[in-house]
């Protein structure tokens, strides 16, 4: 079973020591490691990159101005996706051509909000028809402690899309209650509904909950959106290159 999204604790003397640690008591044996915006981790994830571990994979956040993202970083094995601000989807339109041909991820951020995102995505959908969209984080149902009036209406209409996943991740962020976060629950039930099975996927968003609870939300996670979910999904299977029985490429909903 994947960790769909997960930082790295940089507050720790070895860090990719530490993750392993969790997921070995989560029962999880792999991982998409997320560059964060402040990029205290990519000295880690540089690391994966030119030495790639088999169980990990790498997403790194695309800036307009960082001379450290071009291209040719897609051929790389390790690297699994691309992190995209929704402010930044028009200034990554040049490289869309490239990330649809490598056949990786896509993961927007909705920092203006889930419905903005939409927006921008449907407008990039129309001209790169093949680009795989990892939405994470349950979609953003909340900004800024509030609901998203138009969360509903946004994730239905990726989830009619081709080749959008949806990640049940960020729990404790989007909650006004302590563990374990019944508030949020709704949602993650919702977006079952919505996407169906096969598209969703568990993470954890580690390190940001409490300290110590890195099994409580992986498990969270799947009880809110059924166990079935626990085998590799489309999201597992593309970015670690295998197949299992019962599992499908990506391909047009119904």
């Amino acid at each position: 079973m994947m960790d769909a999204y997960t930082h790295l604790d940089m507050s720790v003397q070895n860090p990719m020591d530490a993750l392993e640690e969790c997921m070995e008591e989560a029962g999880i044996d792999r991982a998409l490691v997320v560059e964060t915006w402040s990029g205290d981790n990519r000295p880690s994830l540089d690391r994966l990159i030119a030495s790639p571990l088999p169980q990990f994979r790498v997403a790194l956040c695309f800036r307009p101005t960082d001379e450290r993202f071009y291209p040719a970083i897609l051929a790389e094995d390790a690297v699994g996706g691309i992190r995209v601000r929704t402010g930044d989807l028009k200034a990554f339109r040049p490289l869309a051509a490239a990330l649809e041909a490598s056949q990786k991820w896509l993961i927007p951020h909705a920092e203006v909000g889930i419905g903005k995102l939409t927006s921008e995505l449907l407008d990039l959908i129309r001209d790169f028809p093949q680009l795989r969209i990892f939405l994470p984080h349950m979609g953003w149902p909340r900004r800024d402690g509030q609901n998203e009036e138009d969360w509903y209406e946004s994730v239905s209409r990726l989830a009619a899309l081709p080749n959008v996943v949806a990640g049940v991740s960020a729990i404790a962020h989007f909650s006004h209650t302590p563990f374990p976060h019944e508030d949020v629950k709704p949602y993650a039930i919702r977006l079952r509904e919505v996407f169906g099975p096969e598209p969703l996927c568990v993470a954890s968003d580690y390190p940001l909950f409490e300290t110590g609870k890195y099994a409580d939300y992986v498990n969270l996670a799947i009880e809110w959106i059924g166990a079935d979910i626990a085998t590799a999904g489309v999201l597992e299977t593309t970015l670690f290159g295998d197949s299992q029985p019962g599992l499908a490429p990506i391909a047009a909903k119904e």
